[in-house]
């Protein structure tokens, strides 16, 4: 059970208490929940928040406090929950358990003079237990020395020569043919008529999600998307560099799309409250993908939502690939970490929360920022 702080006095004198961050969970906290639950009260675990994380280990949470306390919350041994934002020492004042457990190297190093004296105070039975089969210190740091190992000079050269190999996909390659053949697989053309099956309760969850007045579709096509928003009422406007996507636009909007590289600013007079980039980021040169998101920071006042393909088989965050079989001008999908990377140096917050929103379908390929001064 997840308890909240004015729950904490009815349990005072009833449970055994356990403190940490639990980042990364691993198997030593539990066989630790499991000792703490034998010495006979139900097992109460106070779980410290991702500041502390940031702050006293001085590097961000591997699972953030919400997945933490539901993963500890789901295990047998333990009875209670408790999402600490306060120190462990006022955790102790309030609920004042009958037991307090450490873990037996804390019986060397010695626990913090204000922690023993509450217990002091209250006649808390402090109990070390020696469960150590590893330490999340340990878990984490041998993560990173992976990650960092993956990231070798090979990897390196590997990106340096895609890099600088990489050719830009001319604009006149995207007509007719491009937009209204079948060469998609399902034939998903760009008819208004296909989008509209395809998008299915997207543009709705759009409105939904952002509650936008204005939009903006970078690389937006022949326009369905920005058709779909018009029709709920939201002023769309769109760029693309692809003179025949224009042309097929519907009436209704083809007049707000500018023909222009979508690479480069361009100034529309109007602030947008929501700019959408989907699947454009893999038809461009790395160079180009940097460009972008460049200009997508400085279209969007508040919210951006991408959709691009990554790559997926990797051994480096630096690894790249291209999508040729479904789409010849599938020419960069980059890591997710790595495109990440990119929208965050502009000031891009991720917004996950959004992201799962977003993320119907559950494709594994939605991006959701919100845009932070810096």
């Amino acid at each position: 059970m997840i308890l909240d702080k004015p729950q904490l006095k009815s349990y005072r004198g009833k449970v055994t208490m356990v403190d940490g961050g639990f980042d990364p969970l691993h198997i030593g906290h539990v066989k630790y929940f499991e000792e703490a639950a034998k010495l006979g009260l139900p097992l109460f675990c106070n779980v410290r928040h991702d500041g502390y994380i940031n702050g006293v280990k001085a590097r961000p949470a591997v699972l953030p406090q919400e997945q933490r306390i539901a993963l500890i919350n789901s295990l047998k041994p333990v009875s209670y929950v408790y999402l600490s934002e306060e120190s462990t020492a006022d955790v102790l004042e309030e609920l004042r358990p009958a037991k307090y457990v450490k873990g037996a190297d804390w019986k060397q190093r010695g626990l913090p003079e204000k922690e023993k004296a509450i217990c002091a105070k209250h006649g808390i039975e402090i109990v070390y237990l020696d469960t150590n089969l590893d330490s999340s210190t340990n878990i984490y740091g041998n993560f990173v020395s992976a990650i960092a190992a993956g990231t070798t000079k090979e990897s390196v050269n590997n990106f340096e020569q895609l890099l600088f190999s990489q050719k830009e996909v001319k604009s006149d390659y995207y007509d007719d043919h491009y937009f209204k053949g079948n060469w998609r697989e399902g034939d998903n053309d760009y008819s208004i008529e296909k989008r509209r099956a395809i998008e299915a309760k997207n543009p709705q969850n759009i409105k939904d999600t952002f509650l936008p007045k204005n939009v903006l579709d970078v690389g937006c096509g022949p326009g369905a998307l920005m058709f779909f928003l018009y029709e709920l009422g939201i002023n769309a406007y769109g760029i693309d560099f692809s003179r025949a996507a224009k042309q097929m636009a519907p009436k209704e909007i083809r007049e707000n799309i500018v023909v222009a590289p979508v690479t480069e600013y361009h100034d529309f007079g109007r602030e947008f409250d929501l700019v959408i980039c989907r699947e454009l980021l893999e038809h461009l040169t790395i160079f180009q993908v940097r460009q972008v998101i460049k200009a997508l920071a400085l279209y969007t006042s508040k919210y951006l939502y991408v959709t691009t393909r990554f790559c997926r088989v990797k051994k480096s965050i630096l690894d790249a690939c291209d999508d040729k079989e479904t789409d010849a001008s599938h020419i960069t999908l980059l890591t997710k970490d790595f495109a990440k990377v990119l929208f965050m140096l502009e000031g891009l917050k991720p917004r996950p929360d959004l992201e799962a929103k977003m993320d119907w379908k559950n494709f594994g390929r939605v991006f959701v920022f919100e845009k932070i001064k810096v």
